[in-house]
């Protein structure tokens, strides 16, 4: 499932993939499926593009049978609220210098945090078990960089998985 239908990145990539298989057009909050019809739903870097993270993870609950997965992969999270909002400033003012125009059309958060995941837990009845990702020693050192230039602190990338 995805909004776009575009042939790089939204449903209509699948063409360049064997096998066939359904796609659906939908939106994170309204998914054309019945109660406990999918084994997972898995939001590959798509989750930070909600505009209300419990509504969107309690649509994803409704559709999962019962001992299904929810899969969280390649959505930025930060320790601290200011770090997110600071990346999403930053983001929205380059894409205003390199196009002229804002980014926001669509609302939606843009980041995650680790308080605001346990949140969702709570608020959810969600367990998440953390899977750290390793994408080299220069991504490993980033949080140093940062701390040394007196930047905002980089986003950190794992997977989870909720049941």
């Amino acid at each position: 499932m995805d909004v776009s239908v575009d042939d790089r990145d939204g449903l209509a990539a699948a063409r360049h993939y064997t096998p066939d298989w359904p796609r659906l057009q939908a939106e994170l909050d309204h998914l054309p499926l019945a109660e406990g019809q999918a084994d997972a739903a898995v939001f590959n870097a798509s989750l930070h593009y909600s505009s209300d993270y419990a509504a969107t993870l309690r649509e994803a609950q409704r559709v999962l049978r019962p001992g299904g997965s929810l899969v969280i992969l390649e959505s930025p999270i930060y320790r601290k609220e200011e770090s997110g909002r600071r990346m999403v400033a930053e983001r929205h003012a380059d894409f205003d210098r390199r196009f002229g125009t804002r980014s926001d059309a669509l609302p939606s958060i843009e980041y995650l945090t680790w308080d605001r995941l346990e949140d969702l837990a709570r608020g959810l009845g969600i367990r998440w078990q953390r899977f750290p990702t390793w994408y080299g020693w220069r991504w490993a050192l980033r949080p140093w960089v940062a701390r040394l230039k007196r930047k905002r602190e980089p986003s950190r990338f794992v997977i989870l998985v909720g049941g």
